[in-house]
Parts: structure tokens; sequence; C-alpha cells
């Protein structure tokens, strides 16, 4: 049985957007809302700490919770953030995958695995690019083995 986690640059980057996101919603608040100061600010007060409820708690326990398995018989994936989910799919069901990564994703994370079945689908995110390699190999040879 192997053990992926989710790479951490991913977690920085959404982070780093957060940010930005909620500095442009600050300016444009400050902007357009000058003559209505309370409700400025409470928008201002709410767009932060929406983000930093988001990018200091939420983000990194979810990073730090998400473990993916991949054995010989099946492929299972923890996550969850109050309430932890494990969600498994057999490795016999597997009919096809499918590799999603954005621009950069060697450095950024930003891989994901499509897994498909009869009925159903598993999604990997958030994956370093060679155990998105490895992961897209066993199940190509696992597939490759059934027909």
């Amino acid at each position: 049985m192997r053990k992926y986690s989710l790479k951490p640059a991913a977690q920085y980057l959404i982070c780093g957007a957060l940010l930005i996101l909620a500095a442009a919603a600050t300016i444009l608040a400050r902007i357009y809302l000058s003559s209505f100061e309370i409700l400025m600010y409470s928008l201002i007060g709410i767009f932060w700490t929406g983000a930093v409820l988001f990018g200091v708690i939420l983000l990194p326990m979810y990073f730090r919770r998400t473990v993916i398995y991949i054995s010989s018989n099946e492929i299972t994936v923890h996550t969850g953030l109050i309430m932890l989910r494990r969600d498994q799919m057999k490795m016999q069901a597997v009919q096809y995958v499918t590799r999603m990564s954005l621009p950069l994703a060697n450095l950024s994370g930003f891989n994901f695995i499509v897994v498909r079945a009869l009925g159903g689908s598993l999604i990997l995110p958030f994956l370093n690019a060679v155990d998105c390699d490895e992961i897209m190999g066993i199940l190509q040879l696992e597939i490759s083995k059934r027909q």
C-alpha cells in the first residue's frame, strides 16, 4: 500500500490568491462605498474574516487531513474538515483515468487525477507531478492487465 499526500505549494498559492482577492475587494469597497462608511467597514471586515478563516484555518486543515492510499486492490481517499470522509474504489472497477494539469503544475501542485468507474468517479486532488505520473502508471497498468 502506497500513501500519497497533497502538495503544499498548492495550498500556498490558494492562500496567496485569497489575500490578493481580499485586498482587491477592500480597495473596491473603499472606492465605491466611501460615502456609506458603516457598510464599507462591515464588508471589509467580512472579506478579511472570510479570507483569514479560510486561508489560515480551513485550507491547512484540509491539506493536512487529506491522504490518498493506493494498493493492489483499491484506491482510498481520506479527506474532510469537520466530518472525515473515506472514498474507496476497487481496482477491478476502474475503467479509465484522466489527468488534469494546469500550466506550471510541476511547481504549483495543481495536478488532478479523475478515476472513472461504472456509476462513479474519484478525484485525486493537488498531487505532486512525480506522484501523479506514478499513480497514472499504476492505474494504466491495472487497466491494460484486464484487457
